[in-house]
């Protein structure tokens, strides 16, 4: 069955390229359907959904932007009409998949529309900043993107170009013939939060929720997982949330790499969802490069992890604010909420004998958490490690004794 995928792209500079990509999906015997995101010189081909239409849908007008003199406006404004476009088209089921080209304004405005859509729906972006030397986690948000590199510029076809298009063209068809359709879970989920130093016991307690009839879904523990996982909860998607390693939380008190957002927690304690926290992985920063770390950081207990990361234990001062953080915002919770700390070590590392055991910073998380939650949160500490099977098992029990009470 044919497919309508939309293509997206600024016209006037893009308008040989984007007509490259069209009529490749058209051979696949699927419906493009052209979206003119740019606001300047005429189109080079004729549209689907002009850049009038697109304007509009921003509540303004082409002559409007230019009169404003200012890329920036012209950019924001087109960016959210691409994204009323695509929300609207998909709510009426005429988009099935979407993919767009261009540079840093093509990418703003063509991941704006991606970013609207949700998840399950093939999203590629072909740009010119897909590369080490540019942060594009912003284009990508909590969506499933794909972004692919265009190595060189997007400005006419050649040997290099339409190869790149080509594959980007096969990359959205193909997607878009494989794609699921909708998913609908058919038993309870439950959330995770995971990372490498937390496997062991992530993976026990999925085993233990699979076998008692629940669907887990586990995020990674790099910022952006966990807002996915708070933006599914606040849509009402989960049942229960095992947040066993909030990592980002210390990334974000102390300048980590990996950060969480200043509302975290706030989705679950405002939904009420059963939760059981443990400060998995709060126990160290995550850093770049060893030589990219001050020598004041170095005199901490520190592990290079990997080539471009390395981990620097948390103090005990630091150790204080993440535990008074996550107090602040699981004591406001309207709903069961128990927080069970491993007092035998927070993380793979640091366990006795280990090159980030320190059991006095720890004890900081506690003293900050009992501080600031005045009585208000359920607090347990067991004698264990957290990668345990024992833990694992401890604290799986109690998720599934909240969201069954």
């Amino acid at each position: 069955m044919p497919k309508s995928i939309i293509v997206i792209g600024t016209l006037d500079t893009k308008g040989q390229e984007i007509a490259f990509v069209r009529d490749l999906i058209a051979k696949r015997r699927h419906q493009p359907v052209v979206i003119d995101s740019g606001i300047q010189g005429e189109p080079a081909i004729q549209p689907a959904i002009s850049r009038h239409e697109v304007a509009a849908a921003a509540e303004t007008s082409i002559e409007a932007i230019l009169a404003a003199g200012d890329k920036n406006h012209a950019i924001s404004a087109m960016a959210r009409g691409v994204a009323s476009i695509a929300d609207r088209l998909h709510a009426e089921g005429k988009l099935d998949a979407v993919i767009a080209l261009g540079g840093v304004q093509g990418t703003v405005i063509g991941t704006a529309a991606m970013r609207a859509l949700p998840v399950g729906v093939p999203k590629v972006m072909v740009s010119t900043v897909a590369n080490g030397q540019a942060t594009f986690g912003p284009f990508v948000g909590t969506k499933d993107i794909t972004i692919m590199h265009s190595v060189a510029d997007i400005l006419g076809l050649n040997i290099i170009t339409r190869q790149i298009l080509a594959e980007a063209a096969g990359a959205v068809v193909g997607m878009t013939e494989l794609a699921l359709g909708p998913q609908t879970a058919d038993r309870p989920t439950v959330a995770v939060t995971m990372a490498g130093v937390t496997t062991s016991c992530v993976m026990r307690a999925r085993e233990l929720f699979e076998d008692w009839g629940y669907e887990v879904i586990a995020f990674h523990c790099n910022g952006i997982g966990a807002k996915a996982m708070e933006e599914l909860a606040d849509a009402g998607q989960l049942q229960g949330i095992l947040d066993l390693s909030p990592h980002d939380i210390g990334g974000y008190l102390r300048g980590g790499l990996m950060q969480s957002s200043p509302d975290r927690l706030e989705a679950v304690s405002r939904r009420g969802l059963p939760i059981v926290f443990v400060p998995g992985g709060i126990d160290f920063i995550l850093y770049g490069p060893l030589q990219s770390i001050t020598p004041t950081m170095l005199e901490r207990k520190y592990v290079v992890h990997n080539p471009i990361h390395t981990h620097v234990r948390a103090n005990q001062a630091e150790m204080t604010d993440a535990g008074r953080f996550v107090a602040e915002r699981l004591s406001q919770t309207t709903g069961p909420a128990t927080v069970m700390i491993p007092q035998r070590g927070f993380s793979q590392l640091n366990i006795e004998g280990g090159p980030l055991f320190d059991p006095q910073a720890d004890q900081g998380f506690i003293e900050g958490l009992m501080a600031a939650s005045a009585g208000k949160l359920s607090i347990a500490e067991l004698d264990l490690h957290i990668n345990e099977p024992a833990f694992a098992e401890a604290v799986a029990t109690e998720l599934r004794s909240l969201m069954e009470t």
